[in-house]
């Protein structure tokens, strides 16, 4: 095929053939040749080799990924692509409607240097005359083989709905992505828990990533959605109480009077349902993951906390240096070190007119005896500090190893009724007792604002708490919320009556409570 200079330098450029050479159905059912909106340009200007997508409806992601994804197994050798998403249906519908259309609507004289297969209803094979071949698939779940790129769409979805296969793809799928290959995840939210909500929030709170196994965040409310905020008619709230609400909304968020128009409007078709709306059209990625759960901690009073950037050290993150003289302890949450839950560490410095966190530790993996060691540098990094360890399981082993090498760990005194003595036991223990009454305590001080959290990630631990979750005291496996950070930092609290003084706490025999009398 004869082609000019110009168009071999265009095709040459992958930028210029994703917004030329492909044919998509828009949103009025027009066949159009394909242009990336602002949130896809954004994206592809910013995206890194594991991209996990928080998005709002809409915003085209799934399509902009299947016309990137054809285009790189056109135009590379060897080049494997698979699409995920959530059950046959859309699998179907992304094959036949995006990148089938994307294909079959391919130029001509372009689509001459093929050898196409296409007997497959979910893959196309690309044969380039050379003995070589590329190759794109779309499946509903996860299953053996390498490729080169990964797409899984709707993944808050399939974690909700299909743990099993969610567990398939982390276990199976991504890890066989190379190094130098590409897996992105995109969803909109599903609620408080499972995969996608850990990690988004995990890479989201870490921000840019450190390697190329690391995943980046990226968010996308409906304020990326441009061509149809500014095609849509401007409809005024006409409720006065209803006004009012989206004025603050309005001015809170510094939108235009268009943009929330649009909001209203949406909020209109979903039948005036705040939580349908807020989880199709968030607008920060906290409300995406709001549900309507009973929340322990006052929200509103959550996001009037004031966040401040640490500085990561490891698994540590430092938000103030130690101060001589001002009194600090810590408190630690203990776990096996398999993946799982984690074990936590944060700091407080108690001698300022609100208690404020200063560092907090987070690990899945260290084992109990080797975080002794994270224990004893935190709590010797502010001035020998108390350290409160909690006692219960895995506890024990840190325990053990923790007293021969710091000396300042909080200790409680066992009394025992019966034969009338007393007997010391290192750390702090969580209980069907002291869970209500140390939580009670901290959600006081939050609500009353007599405590600085400082820390992201202890806020939003402290978001998806739930009234319910009080009474779990061990560990479920097949939970994947576990609030490691709270569990410490509400036991760091408690340190507040023993860290100026004495480390010595009397513990009455264990009595069972309601914890809902304590609330």
């Amino acid at each position: 095929m004869e082609m000019s200079k110009e168009l071999r330098e265009h095709l040459a450029d992958k930028e210029w053939r994703v917004n030329n050479l492909y044919k998509i159905v828009n949103k009025k059912k027009e066949l159009v040749t394909f242009k990336r909106n602002q949130a896809q340009t954004h994206f592809n200007e910013h995206k890194a080799k594991r991209n996990i997508i928080l998005k709002s409806r809409q915003l085209g992601f799934t399509t902009d990924e299947s016309i990137d994804g054809i285009d790189d197994v056109l135009w590379n050798e060897n080049f494997k692509a698979l699409f995920l998403s959530y059950d046959k249906d859309s699998a179907t519908e992304i094959f036949d409607d995006k990148i089938k259309m994307a294909w079959d609507n391919y130029d001509f004289k372009l689509k001459s240097a093929y050898n196409i297969d296409t007997d497959s209803k979910n893959k196309l094979k690309f044969g380039f005359g050379n003995n070589s071949s590329s190759s794109i698939i779309v499946r509903n779940r996860g299953r053996s083989g390498t490729f080169n790129r990964v797409h899984i769409s709707e993944f808050g979805k399939i974690c909700k709905e299909s743990p099993g296969k969610a567990k398939e793809i982390i276990a199976g799928t991504i890890p066989a992505v190379p190094l130098n290959g590409r897996v992105d995840i995109e969803s909109t939210a599903e609620g408080e828990e499972g995969h996608f909500y850990n990690m988004f929030w995990d890479a989201w709170n870490r921000g840019e990533p450190t390697t190329d196994l690391e995943f980046k965040a990226h968010f996308y409310n409906w304020t990326w959605d441009i061509d149809e905020i500014e095609t849509l008619k401007l409809i005024y709230v006409a409720d006065m109480l209803c006004m009012r609400k989206f004025l603050k909304i309005q001015k809170d968020n510094e939108f235009s009077d268009r943009e929330i128009s649009y909001y209203y409007q949406k909020w209109l078709s979903l039948n005036k349902d705040w939580k349908i709306l807020k989880q199709e059209y968030p607008i920060t990625p906290e409300e995406a993951f709001e549900t309507s759960g009973v929340k322990f901690f006052d929200r509103d009073k959550l996001k009037e906390q004031k966040i401040r950037v640490g500085v990561p050290v490891g698994d540590w993150i430092y938000y103030n240096d130690y101060i001589p003289g001002h009194i600090y302890a810590g408190g630690c949450d203990v776990a096996e070190g398999v993946e799982q839950d984690s074990s936590t560490i944060v700091i407080m410095d108690f001698s300022l007119l609100r208690p404020e966190v200063v560092a907090i530790y987070k690990s899945n993996k260290i084992e109990p005896d080797t975080f002794a060691y994270e224990v004893k540098a935190g709590g010797t990094r502010y001035g020998n500090c108390l350290m409160a360890v909690e006692r219960n399981n895995h506890g024990h082993t840190t325990l053990a190893t923790l007293k021969g090498i710091y000396f300042n760990i909080f200790e409680e005194i066992k009394y025992d009724k019966f034969s009338d003595k007393h007997t010391n036991k290192l750390g702090w223990h969580t209980n069907l007792a002291s869970k209500p009454k140390m939580l009670s305590e901290l959600k006081t001080a939050v609500n009353d604002e007599i405590i600085n959290l400082i820390s992201k990630e202890l806020i939003a631990e402290c978001i998806t708490y739930d009234k319910e979750d009080i009474n779990v005291v061990r560990f479920d496996a097949e939970k994947t919320r576990h609030w490691d950070l709270l569990i410490g930092l509400a036991i760091c609290f408690q340190m507040k009556e023993y860290a100026f003084d004495n480390n010595i706490i009397e513990e009455d025999d264990e009595e069972v409570l309601d914890p809902f009398t304590l609330m």
